[in-house]
């Protein structure tokens, strides 16, 4: 009640605000406050698809959004002309900045949305105890949590110590809650100095870098992690928005002005200390909010034929984060210069954790599955490795068409994958009438306890894209069009549909339904198989694949109505839809509609094709 009593009064200020002007904090006007709040509102325009959890129904309201993202900003330079002449002179800067930008949010589902997300947020973890007492009765279901170690024995270990409680195995966890990650969050986005002397330029504290392409939906813009809550980041949520800043030391220093065909050449480097910020992104939950991937909670699938476990384990989903010392450090070296004055070219490299892949933890010892004080444990940790990105971009204008060119290609090397039966070390075909699994090795059988292991792969990633003004008087007689087109795609030089092995799938999603393990042939079926148990049972990936998007705006009403359409079309079938409208109603406060639609192929954006919605917002700016 306090929450929303403090909403409704921010609400009250923003409708009875007077002007858009920024709050200057000292008679100089070096020190400055902005903001950017909003209040949105969706609605889902379709029924959830079976094994949706939780379900939702069309009409209901799947999100109550009320964001805010105030930002602090000082010149310091005027303070400092004491430097100017005296011993220190040397470091006087042409120009030192502070600034400081906090991001948050509150999201009412939970607390005056449909009943469903609330119920299925709460059994989230309900069962857990560090404890783990040896009966604990029905499963309530899986535990989720995340941490930086997994303690257990080596693997050729027969004899350890039996652990007694949940920690002392996942040391130094803490548990998913879902209200703090779907319900409301809050932190420090921005913080950091940045100071100019001459060609050399320093910026110190948490920042985002932004290196490569990221049109919509980034694929290639991986230096940064991105908040995944609210599905795909740049459709559902503003790009900039799901950005994750990190606590970072950059640098760059202009080399030339003229260096025969080159001009405006610099080189730029950062490092982000891994013993200070190894943050990754949350990773979403199952069966939690009405964004959280499609499936059910895990521990339900020991309990259907064919399950992947037995019902008697406790299923743990652990995001084994990376451990916060200098192996987690991130970093990356960018060059960039321009070509005859015509062409824009940079080179980069950077090391990054890009993606996450499920594994099966397995046994505690070479013989013995894992046991906590008298409980038997199902794990899958979820893994963050590092990988190389070597970069090339290229922008430059043709005359020939009146528009811009843009041309990047990524190499992400060793960057980690997801083969089901190599991570979750299960069967790679599904076996019929009682058939037996092919065998992980020659002579040694396959357990579903065996630890799995992670495989890696090469892929490259380009993006080809074009943007260009122009006019369509039937359409709009005063203002011209802006488009922006681009076909993103990506080559998996590891992929072999020929070695089951080496045949990636995408990072631990499962086929959409259940398969009939026994029928009568026509069409009824006596059992159900869940899908989960063998390899054949997760989406595919294949080794070339792309898509097109483009998107389209415009200004009416002398710029205060701005329509908006981007569409996106998967070479495998998936199709997108976001058209948008804005009208500022002055320069302070803006309205906004938007209506995102999915369909086709069950992969990619495909995965949220059941997500339809429509929604409304409300922004003030202070700016």
């Amino acid at each position: 009640m306090l929450r929303r009593q403090a909403w409704l009064a921010g609400c009250a200020v923003v409708l009875f605000a007077a002007g858009a002007e920024a709050i200057f904090l000292d008679e100089d006007q070096n020190i400055t406050l902005q903001a950017r709040i909003y209040s949105q509102a969706a609605i889902r325009l379709e029924n959830s698809e079976i094994f949706t959890e939780p379900p939702t129904k069309t009409g209901q309201l799947i999100q109550q959004r009320n964001f805010f993202n105030p930002e602090l900003d000082a010149k310091l330079k005027p303070y400092l002309g004491w430097m100017k002449g005296s011993w220190l002179d040397w470091m006087a800067p042409d120009d030192l900045n502070f600034r400081i930008a906090a991001w948050g949010f509150y999201d009412g589902i939970y607390d005056y949305g449909s009943g469903q997300f609330d119920r299925a947020q709460s059994r989230i973890n309900a069962s857990f105890n560090n404890q783990v007492p040896a009966e604990m009765g029905a499963r309530a279901g899986g535990w989720y949590a995340r941490g930086p170690n997994i303690k257990l024995c080596g693997r050729d270990a027969t004899t350890c110590a039996a652990p007694t409680k949940f920690s002392d195995v996942f040391s130094d966890f803490e548990l998913y809650e879902p209200r703090s990650i779907y319900g409301h969050q809050a932190r420090v986005n921005e913080l950091y100095l940045s100071y100019s002397k001459g060609p050399f330029f320093l910026r110190v504290g948490k920042q985002s870098i932004s290196w490569g392409e990221s049109d919509t939906i980034a694929l290639l813009d991986q230096g940064n992690p991105f908040d995944l809550t609210l599905a795909a980041p740049g459709f559902f949520q503003d790009i900039d928005e799901a950005r994750i800043p990190l606590y970072t030391v950059r640098t760059s220093y202009n080399l030339f002005d003229a260096l025969g065909p080159f001009s405006s050449g610099f080189i730029e480097g950062y490092w982000v200390p891994g013993g200070i910020d190894a943050t990754t992104a949350i990773t979403p939950l199952l069966a939690a909010s009405p964004y959280s991937p499609r499936g059910v909670d895990p521990q339900l699938l020991s309990t259907m034929p064919g399950g992947v476990f037995p019902p008697s384990f406790q299923f743990v989903f652990f995001d084994h984060i990376p451990k916060s010392d200098i192996s987690s450090s991130r970093w990356g070296i960018r060059f960039q210069t321009l070509i005859n004055r015509a062409v824009t070219m940079q080179a980069w490299v950077y090391r990054t954790f890009p993606n996450v892949v499920p594994v099966k933890v397995g046994f505690q010892t070479s013989t013995q599955q894992l046991n906590i004080n008298g409980t038997n444990f199902f794990p899958i940790a979820l893994e963050h490795n590092p990988s190389m990105v070597y970069g090339l971009a290229a922008t430059f204008f043709s005359e020939t068409v009146d528009g811009i060119f843009r041309l990047n290609a990524q190499l992400f090397e060793h960057e980690q994958g997801f083969v089901p039966q190599t991570n979750l070390n299960i069967c790679p075909i599904n076996p019929q009438n009682n058939r037996p699994c092919t065998p992980w090795k020659s002579g040694v059988p396959r357990n579903q306890f065996s630890r799995g292991h992670v495989p890696f792969q090469d892929i490259l990633r380009y993006e080809i894209g074009f943007d260009r003004f122009f006019f369509a008087r039937f359409l709009n007689p005063t203002n011209s069009f802006l488009i922006s087109a681009s076909i993103v795609g990506s080559y998996n030089a590891s992929y072999d549909e020929d070695d089951p092995a080496k045949e990636f799938r995408f990072n631990g999603q499962l086929k959409p339904g259940p398969v009939c393990l026994q029928g009568n042939g026509q069409g009824d079926c006596q059992v159900l198989r869940q899908r989960g148990a063998f390899q054949d049972d997760y989406v595919n990936n294949v080794a070339l694949d792309a898509q097109g998007q483009i998107t389209t705006q415009t200004d009416y009403l002398h710029g205060r109505l701005t329509p908006r359409l981007t569409v996106i079309q998967f070479a495998r079938g998936t199709f997108a839809m976001h058209p948008s409208v804005i009208y500022r109603w002055n320069d302070w406060l803006l309205f906004q509609a938007d209506y995102q639609f999915i369909t086709g192929a069950y992969q990619s954006l495909g995965f949220f094709r059941d997500r339809d919605q429509v929604s409304v917002r409300m922004t003030y700016q202070l700016n």
